[in-house]
């Protein structure tokens, strides 16, 4: 783990709860160590040194400041709504590759009783991020369906079988990975662009999002 997430960073103190005091116990840290904790919100990272350790408990006290360089996440992805598992666990590695946003939309094929608890998932990807050590978070967004989506964003590219091949995308395109059961012809409709993976099998929608990202960013 690079850091510690607290929203309360930037306070003079601060306590570590108790998820956070096990992983203090597995580092061996004792009084007077120093640890970097941040709020992925402002840019910076906060030293703080620990001041006194309960049971179950630390109390840290900030020492100094600094910012951390800034990187933009440029890469917008669009996924239609599978099983929220399946989300939930392709979460950390778009975030650590540097995805900066997800949009979630319910398609055609979508199941609509598939809900999702944001909650989680931002627990989710502040994990990743202190774990891979991204200052930042990488955005959600939720869309009931597709005409609701496209309503807010038309610079949207399907990722379909039918499309040009997929060689050098424009980062400015919102890349759409559909369903496991793809897009509907009604969908289809809906979009000009459309690029094909040049792979010669079927994927399964997360490793087809895994695979856009992949090429884009890599």
């Amino acid at each position: 783990m690079v850091f510690l997430y607290s929203k309360f960073s930037g306070d003079e103190i601060i306590g570590v709860n108790e998820s956070q005091f096990k992983h203090l116990k597995a580092r061996r840290l004792n009084l007077g160590d120093r640890i970097d904790v941040r709020n992925l919100k402002d840019g910076y990272n906060y030293i703080y040194e620990i001041k006194k350790i309960d049971r179950k408990k630390a109390f840290l006290e900030l020492v100094f400041k600094h910012s951390v360089e800034k990187i933009d996440h440029f890469l917008t992805l669009a996924w239609a709504v599978v099983d929220p598992n399946v989300i939930e666990k392709t979460l950390p590695y778009l975030n650590e590759m540097g995805v900066g946003k997800l949009i979630l939309v319910y398609s055609d094929f979508s199941q609509r009783n598939f809900k999702f608890d944001t909650d989680r998932m931002e627990r989710i990807l502040i994990s990743s991020s202190q774990q891979c050590g991204r200052n930042s978070v990488m955005e959600t967004e939720i869309f009931n369906d597709i005409d609701q989506f496209i309503s807010k964003y038309n610079n949207v590219a399907l990722i379909d079988f039918d499309g040009e091949k997929f060689k050098k995308p424009a980062f400015d395109e919102i890349f759409f990975i559909g369903p496991e059961g793809g897009f509907s012809d009604r969908e289809k409709q809906k979009f000009r662009k459309k690029y094909a993976l040049n792979l010669p099998y079927i994927l399964r929608s997360n490793t087809a999002i895994l695979s856009v990202a992949s090429k884009v960013l890599l």
